[in-house]
C-alpha cells in the first residue's frame, strides 16, 4: 500500500511537470540572439570521455558543453552518454567532429542529438558546404540546398513522437535546430573568410587561436605565447570578426579573454575545458598543501 501510494505520489508531480521538449528546440532563438550581438554564449569543452564530468559543467551554467571528439576517446557510444548528460542539465551540447569530410561523424553527432557541430580544419569555402550538406536536410531553410544529411528513425532529436515526431523533425523543424560553426585555424581560411562566411547554413566562424598562429608562421617568428600579441595575428582577428559580422555569421573564440575579445564583436567562446580546470585546480590547491606541509618539518 505504501509503494502504491509512492508511486502514484511520482506520477503526479511527473503530471505537474510535462516534458520540456529537446534541448534543440531553443537552438533557433539562441542563434538569432547571438546573431543580434546582444548576448554571449560561454562554454567549456569536455575531453574527459567522462558522463559525469560532462554533466557536472552542464550543471555549472555554461551555455554550450563542446564534445571534444577531435581531440579525445570518444567513440559513438561514448557519445550518445555525453550528449544525454549534458542535455540533462538543460545545456546545449556541440560536437567537435573530425572535420568537413567527417560525414559519418557529423551525422552520428546529429542523430544522436548533438545541438550543433563545430568543424575543424576547414580551409575553404567548398569545405564549410560539404559540412553544411551533412548537417541539413534538403527540404527548407538556408543549407538545405545541396542537403545530404539523410533520413533515420531515431528518438534523440525529437523525442518523443516516434514516426510523427521524425517527420515533423525533417520537414520543418530539423535544419534550423543544427547549430553549425567552423574553426579558422589556418592561412588558407584567413584568405578565404570572406568566401567561407558568404557559405548559407553556416551559424559560426569559429577562432582556434593555436593552430591559426602556428600555420601563419607566428609561432616559429614569435614564440609562444607571443603569437598572439603580435600585430599580424590581431589583424587576422579583427579581420575575421568584422567579416562574420558583415555577414551575418556569429564570430567565435577558443579564449578567457572574453572582454577583450567581445569588444572586437566575438560572441561565442569556448573559455576552458575540463582536463584543463581539473589539472589546475589540483596543482593549485596541492601547492598549497605543500607549504602548509612545510609547517610539520616533515619530508615530502
Amino acid at each position: 500500500c505504501a509503494l502504491r501510494q509512492q508511486v502514484l505520489c511520482i506520477a503526479k508531480h511527473a503530471a505537474a511537470m510535462p516534458y520540456p521538449g529537446p534541448v534543440n528546440a531553443t537552438v533557433p532563438a539562441w542563434r538569432e540572439k547571438l546573431k543580434s550581438g546582444k548576448t554571449v554564449a560561454l562554454g567549456c569543452a569536455v575531453n574527459t570521455s567522462s558522463p559525469l564530468a560532462a554533466e557536472l559543467v552542464a550543471s555549472l551554467d555554461y551555455d554550450f558543453v563542446l564534445i571534444d571528439q577531435q581531440h579525445s576517446a570518444i567513440d559513438p557510444e561514448k557519445l550518445r552518454n555525453l550528449l544525454q548528460a549534458v542535455h540533462c542539465a538543460r545545456c546545449h551540447a556541440l560536437v567537435r567532429v573530425g572535420g568537413a569530410d567527417d560525414r559519418i561523424g557529423i551525422q552520428q553527432a546529429l542523430d544522436l542529438g548533438a545541438d550543433g557541430i563545430l568543424v575543424p580544419c576547414s580551409k575553404t569555402a567548398d569545405d564549410i558546404r560539404k559540412a553544411v550538406s551533412c548537417a541539413k536536410y534538403p527540404v527548407r531553410g538556408p543549407g538545405s540546398v545541396g542537403g545530404t544529411r539523410s533520413v533515420f528513425l531515431n528518438l534523440r532529436p525529437q523525442l518523443p513522437g516516434g514516426f510523427a515526431g521524425l517527420i515533423d523533425y525533417v520537414v520543418n523543424t530539423g535544419n534550423e535546430r543544427a547549430f553549425v560553426a567552423a574553426q579558422i585555424e589556418t592561412n588558407e581560411a584567413l584568405e578565404n573568410i570572406e568566401e567561407i562566411c558568404k557559405v548559407e547554413g553556416l551559424d559560426c566562424a569559429f577562432i582556434g587561436p593555436g593552430d591559426l598562429a602556428t600555420d601563419m608562421g607566428l609561432v616559429k617568428e614569435f614564440g609562444m605565447p607571443a603569437c598572439w600579441g603580435s600585430d599580424k595575428f590581431k589583424e587576422a582577428e579583427k579581420k575575421i570578426a568584422e567579416t562574420c559580422l558583415k555577414n551575418g555569421v556569429i564570430p567565435g573564440y577558443w579564449s578567457g579573454s572574453v572582454e577583450e575579445k567581445g569588444k572586437l564583436g566575438f560572441r561565442f567562446f569556448v573559455t576552458n575545458s575540463d582536463i584543463l580546470a581539473m589539472s589546475t585546480s589540483l596543482e593549485a590547491n596541492l601547492k598549497e598543501l605543500r607549504e602548509a606541509q612545510k609547517g610539520l618539518g616533515l619530508d615530502n
